[in-house]
């Protein structure tokens, strides 16, 4: 196992040096890259041990691992020793909202080997616990070194990253071989991470946790709210780069309808990029940043330029569009819309929420669109008070599936792990 550390050791460290310039223009002038280096170089907040750390890489994740960790902090056993780290920025912004009752929230800590031993001698955690196989060689080699139990928990395998990891299964088998549990979604995921090297007796299927998120209760201004009950809405979720385009060409040949629109883009560093779009284009549109003053909103098309409010918006939603589906980026949750009772349109591109999306299309709740034309098609439909079938709208809701899913059986295998029974 020595050289094949020896050489991801010599390529990540390449990589590192290659990146420094790129790495301190970011530290140095833009702020939010500046937050939380020292946690990215392994000093993360200390702790007396007896910790469990769950590690989410950014906003899906974190809402992943959310009704988890609630569990888990109700449990008499490890309330309180639950800390929660993530990779980038607006995964932290969301766990510092949604985990507020977590012991503490961090950045994750640099794969390097001196960085990974760094942060859990700092930690000293009872168990490492990463959301939908998040694998970091350095940092698992170094759980196992200390007898750190890893498990992996909503874990899945998207077609693209299994075509990468087989090419690579030379590497990455002795690293799972040594995890100590896959907790995985479905059974295709349970065979591919099988395949890739894990060990079979530590592969349980417990179903995707995604579907256990209960919606946030937003308000949003009433100044929202008046808007939004007055024409039908389409809320556009999580879009991303050439999405927007697709969108504003159908809501042209919607116009006469009334249809109004609330366009939520995934990063918030496009914020501005989208508002540049709607001004090129000569679209009327109005920023949810500045409806401060509560005045009437005239326009179509809101733009959305804030974290935290897209549960508020798909709640007052008559369709949702979600976005990373018209491009290949696999999708995002379809069931945040869908818990609302919300029609459910999205693109092609769904390889991260296959079973997801199979269970809301058969049951007449999700429509897979791969244009503005089919776009303006469904939604037309909707408008004329149809459901995406053809059918009459009743409303029902799909709902998630509550705590009693697969978060409730991650939160007994976690606990399994910790506090074993007699044999």
């Amino acid at each position: 196992m020595w050289w094949r550390m020896l050489v991801y050791n010599l390529v990540v460290f390449f990589v590192f040096l290659a990146s420094l310039p790129w790495a301190a223009y970011q530290v140095l002038f833009v702020k939010k890259r500046r937050e939380g280096i020292a946690q990215r170089l392994g000093a993360v907040p200390g702790s007396d041990g007896k910790v469990v750390w769950c590690h989410a890489v950014s906003v899906g994740e974190v809402r992943a691992v959310t009704p988890m960790l609630s569990l888990l902090q109700e449990d008499g056993q490890t309330a309180g020793r639950l800390v929660l780290s993530t990779v980038t920025p607006t995964g932290q912004d969301t766990a510092r909202r949604e985990c507020g009752f977590v012991r503490s929230i961090f950045f994750f800590p640099f794969d390097l080997p001196f960085l990974a031993k760094k942060a859990l001698g700092r930690l000293d955690p009872e168990v490492f616990i990463t959301a939908e196989t998040e694998i970091w060689p350095n940092f698992f080699q170094a759980c196992f070194r200390k007898r750190v139990p890893v498990i992996v928990v909503n874990g899945r395998i998207s077609d693209r990253s299994f075509t990468r990891y087989m090419k690579f299964r030379w590497f990455f088998r002795p690293v799972l071989e040594k995890v100590t549990l896959f907790l995985m979604q479905s059974e295709e995921d349970a065979r591919r991470i099988r395949e890739m090297g894990a060990r079979p007796e530590a592969i349980q299927v417990t179903g995707n946790t995604k579907y256990d998120r209960q919606a946030e209760p937003v308000v949003l201004p009433g100044s929202v709210e008046s808007w939004a009950r007055s024409r039908f809405l389409l809320v556009a979720g999580s879009t991303h780069a050439g999405e927007e385009e697709v969108l504003l060409n159908a809501l042209d040949r919607l116009k006469d309808s009334g249809v109004g629109a609330a366009i939520v883009p995934r990063h918030p560093e496009r914020f501005d990029e989208v508002a540049g779009l709607l001004e090129r284009r000569g679209q009327n549109f109005e920023r949810f940043s500045h409806l401060g003053d509560g005045r009437k909103i005239e326009a179509l098309v809101l733009l959305v330029d804030a974290m935290g409010v897209l549960d508020g918006f798909y709640a007052l939603a008559d369709a949702a569009f979600v976005g990373g589906s018209l491009v290949p980026t696999g999708g995002h949750n379809l069931a945040e819309p869908a818990m609302h009772g919300v029609p459910v349109l999205t693109g092609p591109s769904l390889h991260n929420f296959r079973d997801m999306a199979e269970t809301l299309i058969s049951s007449g709740k999700c429509m897979v669109i791969e244009n503005s034309e089919e776009l303006v098609r469904a939604v037309e439909v909707l408008v004329r008070g149809k459901d995406l079938s053809g059918g009459k709208r009743n409303g029902s809701e799909v709902g998630s599936v509550g705590l009693g899913g697969a978060s409730a059986r991650n939160t007994e295998y976690v606990l399994g792990v910790l506090y074993p029974g007699p044999s």
